[in-house]
């Protein structure tokens, strides 16, 4: 069975990043402020330069024993034995994925704003839905506005952990965590910033408020 408790709190995505020694200290920065689920994500890199790195940051996972999540690519996190696999809406099939992935790696789909496809994901099989953009977000600038309202629908229909990403800071992240929202997708608030660790343990604290009280 796939763990999905692991899929709890700060989820860190990797920034594009071609310098690989500078990659890697970022995410070193980041697991050293705590943070033990990651998903590498590189879209404008060739898949040999993707296998290159991603084998790097999972070296450096497993020296913490965090869990990587690859994305898109089902081969590569085959390869890496990696914890799971994150899918787009332009990506391969969940169905297709977990062919070569098999039952015990982790699923995750980007499910947007649509209620459709939260019921897709659901049927076909995924482990956990990613809601978003809840802001505005320079990474992905046109993606659709995902809201509240269907958050909380959604989490009231399915047992699956929710993501939300999109724009996501340390100054917006309590508004979310007030309404309910447990897991955060982070990439530019957390490896842009001035302090990759300190950030790392800021938005860990923010999301263990409820653990807290």
């Amino acid at each position: 069975m796939v763990d999905t408790t692991i899929i709890n709190g700060l989820y860190a995505i990797t920034p594009d990043e071609p310098d690989t020694d500078k990659l890697s200290a970022k995410v070193l920065a980041a697991l050293e402020g705590g943070a033990r689920l990651f998903q590498y994500r590189a879209k404008n890199l060739n898949e040999t330069h993707q296998f290159f790195q991603a084998e790097v940051i999972k070296q450096l996972c497993d020296r913490y024993n965090a869990n990587l999540i690859i994305n898109d690519n089902a081969e590569l996190c085959l390869h890496l034995d990696a914890f799971g696999v994150h899918l787009g809406k332009d990506d391969s099939t969940i169905e297709s994925a977990r062919k070569i992935i098999g039952a015990e790696k982790v699923i995750g789909v980007s499910c947007y704003n649509s209620s459709d496809r939260v019921a897709m994901a659901q049927d076909s099989g995924a482990d956990y839905l990613a809601l978003g953009a809840f802001f505005n977000t320079s990474t992905k600038p046109k993606a659709p506005k995902a809201s509240l309202s269907l958050f909380k629908k959604v989490r009231a229909q399915s047992k699956l952990p929710i993501v939300a990403i999109g724009g996501i800071t340390l100054e917006n992240a309590p508004s979310l965590i007030i309404e309910g929202i447990k897991t955060m997708a982070v990439i530019n608030s957390l490896f842009m910033s001035d302090n990759i660790e300190a950030t790392t343990k800021q938005f860990i604290n923010l999301l263990s408020i409820d653990e807290k009280l």
